[in-house]
C-alpha cells in the first residue's frame, strides 16, 4: 500500500501543465538538432564513400524537424505559450487599477 507522501508525489504530476512541459521539451530538442546541424559542415562529408552514412543521418534529422516543429506549435497553442509570457504579466498594483466592467 502506498503512503500518503508517495500519493502526494504522484498527484504533483497531474497538477502540472503537461502540454507546456511537453512543448518545452520538444522545443529543447529542436534547438539541439539545430545546433547539431549548424556545427556540421556538409561540404566536408565524403559522399563518395558508400559506408559513410553521415549525410543520410543529417537528412533524417532535418526531416524530423518539420514534424517536431508542428508538434511544438500545437502543444504551445494548447498550453497558452506565446513566447512573450513575461511581457504579458502586469504587476499586481497595475491590475488593481484595471477597469472591471
Amino acid at each position: 500500500m502506498e503512503t500518503l507522501e508517495e500519493l502526494k508525489e504522484k498527484l504533483k504530476f497531474y497538477e502540472q501543465n503537461g502540454a507546456a512541459k511537453a512543448a518545452y521539451a520538444i522545443n529543447r530538442k529542436l534547438n539541439e538538432l539545430a545546433d547539431m546541424l549548424n556545427r556540421t559542415n556538409v561540404a566536408t562529408i565524403d559522399i563518395a564513400d558508400a559506408k559513410d552514412k553521415s549525410f543520410e543521418r543529417l537528412k533524417a534529422a532535418w526531416g524530423e524537424m518539420a514534424s517536431l516543429g508542428e508538434a511544438y506549435k500545437t502543444l504551445a497553442i494548447s498550453a497558452g505559450i506565446t513566447g512573450d509570457e513575461d511581457a504579458s504579466k502586469k504587476p499586481f498594483n497595475d491590475r488593481l487599477a484595471l477597469d472591471r466592467k
